[in-house]
């Protein structure tokens, strides 16, 4: 299994994508409403291509690439926004 994890330069964002669970069904790229994923050759896949970060400081974090993936294969870590979550939680 291949991970591959790239971090915003101000690490609000991480886009973790699984390459070997990854299909190239573009969905992700298509669906991506910052441009945050682009699809690459990978001449030794059956299926030709696989999604990969282009441009991480585009990302917003809304994972719908996430949610709509469906196979899994991607994931999106908002550090900051779940460290914020739970202070609201315990303070209530």
């Amino acid at each position: 299994m291949k991970l591959v994890k790239t971090k915003s330069a101000s690490g609000d964002y991480t886009v973790e994508i699984n390459e070997t669970w990854c299909k190239g069904c573009r969905i992700c790229v298509d669906l991506c409403p910052n441009n945050v994923l682009v699809m690459v050759e990978v001449p030794d896949r059956w299926e030709g291509s696989i999604a990969r970060v282009a441009d991480i400081e585009a990302c917003n974090g809304c994972g719908i690439c996430e949610v709509e993936c469906p196979d899994f294969a991607i994931s999106v870590y908002a550090p900051e926004k779940k460290k914020a979550a739970k202070t609201e939680e315990a303070g209530q």
